[in-house]
């Protein structure tokens, strides 16, 4: 073998040995279903945030009535 072939070997093994690399295919798997969530997540704060705040307002309201009447 010359030495161009032998480098073109090294090469195309280097090559094939990072494509079947699949070490960070798990971590990229759960970032995904985490980013998933969270835009759910967003999603229904940004849909509900509105009623949500007025259940709070209308809860902080009724307790500050029971501080006042003791």
């Amino acid at each position: 073998m010359t030495n161009a072939a032998i480098i073109r070997s090294k090469a195309l093994n280097a090559l094939k040995a990072l494509h079947d690399d699949e070490r960070g295919q798990g971590m990229t798997e759960y970032v995904i279903i985490l980013v998933a969530i969270a835009v759910v997540c967003i999603a229904i704060a940004v849909q509900f945030g509105g009623k949500i705040k007025e259940l709070f307002t209308t809860s902080n309201d009724q307790l500050n009535t029971v501080d006042t009447n003791l």
